[in-house]
């Protein structure tokens, strides 16, 4: 990603109010069962119920220990986390690499891990980071890539249900590739946040490129050539025939270092992005006109007062969280600091407030997540 490196158009009315339905929905489910946040940071991966952020007794646990912490049952855990139809979720793991692949995890609720996700890669070290699911329970993932601004080798990932299994047993064939996906894009300038509006079309943040993508549908069905994923990457991967993208958002010269890498849907459809060097985070319409700046500030690289945003999340209540790096200056450049955290900012009448600290001495906080339950 981007701070890796440091360490490394229109909606049809229809399409609208299907998209305003939708969370309004999950919002009442919300507003029932209770929400958590998911905060991979550390390698492991912590939970806050959402419900007690700001009293005297926020409860948070760890759902997943690191591999470091638990050698038997830990795994390392890192990126976004996405919810699967069947309760499951999916999330970056790279336990053990480079003797194991990186991939997506699949975890039970319970944080037992039942299946990984492994697709090849250019990258000296493969990094997985976005994820988002489609209408149609389609999953869609990316992976980094090489560090750098000169680099363009990340990709963005099509998966196919099920979603659970490993590609092999983990001893006789621990280097093993999943069968069950199509490569969409394999020369994206460090591949960060995923995020996919109502009509379908996937959005993907471009650290390096200094942009953020728009790839439109349809996309294949499966992966093979009868699914329209007949051509094959340099690595001999099954990769789409056919790709319709375009540059959603470019940042201007003039605008600064503008790194976008998380990325969410806001509740009215937008298109919520964050910058980590210029500490920013904008709101987009679908035509890629710049409606506000939710979070900004005055300096122009790092420290931040409100921190350096990458990974974002949405609650059911419309909340924004975001993930702060804390990145500090290291030589030329910047390294993620040892009081990592994670902020929100709430809305009243429509205007976002003062973000507020909900954790803080945190590791590496890279993604987020938000699924229903409670501790």
């Amino acid at each position: 990603m981007a701070v890796r490196t440091v360490k490394e158009a229109a909606w049809t009315a229809s399409a609208a109010a299907l998209a305003l339905a939708f969370v309004g929905s999950v919002a009442a489910r919300g507003a029932e069962a209770g929400e958590l946040l998911y905060v991979p940071e550390g390698n492991r991966l912590r939970r806050v119920e959402i419900g007690t952020i700001g009293t005297a007794t926020p409860r948070h646990d760890v759902l997943v220990e690191n591999a470091d912490g638990d050698p038997v049952r830990g795994r390392d855990v890192n990126g976004m986390i996405c919810s699967l139809p069947d309760g499951r979720f999916v999330a970056g793991e790279d336990t053990g690499q480079p003797r194991s692949p990186a991939g997506w995890g699949v975890f039970e609720r319970d944080g037992r891990q039942v299946g990984k996700l492994v697709s090849t890669s250019a990258a000296k070290k493969p990094d997985p980071y976005g994820c988002a699911l489609d209408g149609e329970g389609r999953l869609f993932t990316t992976e980094l890539g090489d560090a750098g601004f000169l680099e363009s080798n990340g990709q963005l990932i099509l998966w196919f249900p099920p979603y659970d299994g490993f590609p092999s047993p983990p001893h006789p064939r621990p280097d093993a590739m999943s069968t069950n996906y199509c490569k969409i894009a394999t020369d994206i300038g460090t591949a960060g946040g995923v995020a996919i509006d109502g009509q379908g079309r996937v959005y993907v943040a471009s650290s390096s490129e200094r942009r953020i993508l728009r790839f439109l549908p349809p996309f294949p069905t499966g992966p093979d050539a009868a699914g329209g994923c007949g051509a094959r990457d340099a690595t001999g991967a099954p990769q789409a025939d056919r790709v319709e993208r375009e540059t959603f958002v470019r940042a201007a010269p003039l605008q600064g270092l503008v790194t976008y890498a998380g990325l969410g849907i806001a509740p009215n459809g937008h298109l919520y992005a964050s910058s980590v060097l210029t500490g920013r985070i904008a709101e987009f319409d679908l035509d890629g006109h710049l409606v506000r700046m939710l979070l900004k500030s005055d300096d122009l690289l790092p420290p931040h007062r409100t921190g350096t945003p990458y990974g974002l999340a949405v609650d059911a209540e419309g909340t924004l969280y975001y993930a702060d790096l804390d990145l500090v200056r290291s030589g030329f450049w910047f390294d993620a600091g040892t009081n990592g955290k994670v902020w929100r900012i709430r809305f009243a009448n429509g205007e976002p407030l003062e973000p507020e600290l909900v954790l803080d001495g945190l590791r590496f906080p890279d993604g987020l997540g938000v699924r229903p339950g409670d501790l």
